[in-house]
């Protein structure tokens, strides 16, 4: 898996003090982990040691993140400062589905490049996606 990062970061002011939290995230450990990119406002606390008791807290999450120094594919959907969420997470399962599939479609196929199939390629994704959410009832 290719290199997905992005330096996320705030400023912001409380009782005459500046806080300007800043990380780099591993977008691509993050998606794995969780699925999605929220609680990018709890990382930034945690890396200045804020917890959401505390006041200073309230007032961070009201604050738009920054978002710079992309690698990867994040490189696609970082302009301008914003992160265009919906865009990297979409853009990111299908790159996840593709990775599955490919190795398949080579093996029982003899199809070293899906893009110039692209019905099967289709048809594969749809089966890729029809499995996994068999898979997540049956877990229920």
């Amino acid at each position: 898996m290719k290199k997905c990062t992005v330096v996320a970061s705030l400023e912001f002011d409380f009782r005459g003090e500046r806080f300007s939290p800043g990380i780099t995230i591993d977008l691509n450990r993050l998606m794995l982990r969780q699925g999605d990119l929220n609680g990018l406002h709890d990382m930034l606390a945690e890396s200045i040691g804020l917890d959401a008791y505390r006041h200073e807290y309230d007032v961070m999450v009201l604050e738009d993140i920054t978002f710079s120094e992309p690698t990867g594919l994040a490189c696609k959907f970082v302009h301008e400062g914003h992160l265009n969420f919906d865009g990297f997470i979409q853009t990111w399962e299908r790159e996840q589905i593709l990775a599955a599939i490919r190795p398949i479609a080579a093996k029982h196929l003899d199809i070293d490049d899906l893009t110039k199939h692209e019905a099967i390629e289709k048809a594969l994704i749809e089966s890729y996606r029809t499995g996994q959410k068999d898979r997540a009832s049956v877990k229920r």
